[in-house]
Formats: C-alpha cells, structure tokens, sequence
C-alpha cells in the first residue's frame, strides 16, 4: 500500500446520470463521490445561476492491493448503466494525498443565505458560510435534495431552536442549522466515513457545540423531543420511520424532508399524512422533491 497517494476516479456526466453513477461510486470507493460544476455567475447582482449541461463526479480509491478489485467493480457497474444510458469511460489516475488535500472547488451560492466553500479563510459579510474540508471526498452541497433543504432552511425560524438532524452525511444540514441560531443541533448517522466526514466539516466550520452520534432515531432516548427535524434521505427511511418521527417532535414542530424521488413523492406523503402529519409544501428539482410538514 501507497500511503502518499490515491486513486481518484472520475467522469464528466450529463445531470440526469449522477444519481446511478453516484451509487456505483459510494458503493465500490474507498470515500464518498463530491459533485463539481462549472459555472460562473454572481449573485449578488442578481444573476440567476444557470444550469449546466455537464457535471464532473469524482471519487478515490486507497493506492493498495485492492484496488483492481475494485476498479473491476466499478467498471462492470458502470458496462451496466452504459446500457441504456450515455456514460463515458471512467477517467482514472493517481495523485498525492497533499495535493488531494489542498484541493479547491468552487464557492456554491445556494439560496438567498448561503456559501459553501472549502476556503477555510473565506469571508462574507452578508452570507452564511458553511465550510467543507477541501481533503474530504463527501457531498459538497452540488445535489438538489441538499440544495433544496438550505433554501428551505433560510425562510424558516431556527433561533433557540431545538434541531434533529436524522442521517446528517457530511453535516452541511447540522453546520447551517447551528449557524442559523439553532440551541442544539443533534445530528445521527450510522455511516462511519459520514461521521468522520462531518466531524472534520464542523471542526472546518468553527464549529464544537454540534452533537453528532453514531445512531439512528431509534436510539435516542423517548426523553429527546424537537423544533425542527430535518431528514435528507431516501423516501424508504422516511416511510418506515415516520411515526417514530413524528413522535420526537415537540408540539407544532416541524419536518423537512428530502432525498425523495418524484416518482415516489405520493406515496411518501401518503404515509407521512396517515402518520398525522400536516403537509405545508412541497418542492421539486429535477428528479427529486423536497416536503415541509409539520404536527398538530
């Protein structure tokens, strides 16, 4: 094993590709996919950002007797896919982990509110700026649910809340939530490489006061009740776990759900209005939706 290096796997896809690629990619690497785009817009004079055609999804493997297996893997999901859809070869090459941590992508402008960035000495006056350690191949916010989710955040009040954040990832959802005035921010992920990656994006952050537990919502003592619960994960999860989520909420508090697949929004909300839950809004972006739900 290589211990200076890795190998990083790429392709530069259209956008209705990431979702079967992304799997492959978290499946078979050794760290989660990051999402790029390249654009250029500016905000702040009112430009509105535009839509690329084409996003580049990379991912790395550890430098080790492993990685031809894995590469396999990948190679043979990826034949699969190429069946009924326009994937070009995978790009592969090594590179040194110095470099992979003094890696830069660009700042993302995300609603009205928020910059997610990897420049630990980047400065705003009038954003939010939710920082992401450049070293770590996770979610970066580039995915419509997560996009969703923050701009849904931004119009809603956190100040002296208490907030769940039930399959945190990377923690980009726990860091703005705590940055919006949360009281306390708990955040449960039972992915060992998420929970590494969102305690380093806290610590990246300035962040120390946000508690991240090796759990599902199931664990949590009966004791544990909240504001505000937000869920940016499969519409699967948000099904079986939607009376038990219902139940940690305080009264009037609300859910902000994503990672729910159009096609499966009407059955989510199905369930979560048989759970009591009292659908506020609901928002869509390309392939996915976005709920805002509260209880009595």
């Amino acid at each position: 094993m290589n211990s200076d290096s890795l190998i990083e796997i790429s392709l530069i896809i259209k956008n209705e590709f990431v979702e079967p690629v992304s799997y492959v990619f978290k499946k078979f690497s050794d760290y989660d996919f990051v999402i790029s785009e390249d654009i250029e817009f500016n905000p702040d004079e009112n430009e509105i950002r535009p839509k690329p055609d084409l996003l580049t999804i990379k991912s790395y493997l550890e430098d080790d007797t492993n990685q031809d297996d894995k590469l396999s893997s990948i190679q043979g999901a990826l034949a699969l896919i190429r069946i009924v859809s326009e994937v070009p070869d995978l790009i592969i090459k090594k590179i040194y982990k110095k470099d992979w941590l003094e890696q830069k992508f660009p700042s993302i402008n995300i609603g009205e509110k928020f910059i997610i960035t990897n420049d630990k000495d980047a400065l705003s006056k009038s954003k939010i700026l939710i920082k992401i350690n450049p070293g770590l191949g996770f979610g970066t916010g580039h995915h419509p649910t997560t996009k969703m989710m923050l701009e849904k955040m931004e119009n809603l009040k956190f100040y002296n809340k208490k907030i769940l954040d039930f399959g945190c990832g990377s923690g980009i959802l726990s860091i703005a939530a705590k940055k919006l005035g949360a009281k306390t921010v708990t955040a449960l992920e039972i992915d060992d490489l998420a929970i590494n990656s969102a305690k380093e994006n806290i610590k990246f952050s300035n962040l120390s006061d946000i508690d991240i537990r090796h759990a599902s919502i199931e664990h949590l003592p009966k004791s544990y009740k909240f504001d505000i619960i937000l869920a940016n994960i499969s519409s699967n999860i948000i099904i079986n776990f939607s009376e038990l989520i219902y139940s940690r909420l305080l009264k009037g508090g609300l859910l902000l759900c994503s990672g729910i697949l159009s096609s499966d929004m009407d059955k989510t909300i199905e369930k979560l209005k048989s759970s009591e839950f009292i659908i506020l809004d609901s928002v869509q972006e390309e392939d996915w939706c976005c709920l805002e739900l509260r209880i009595a």
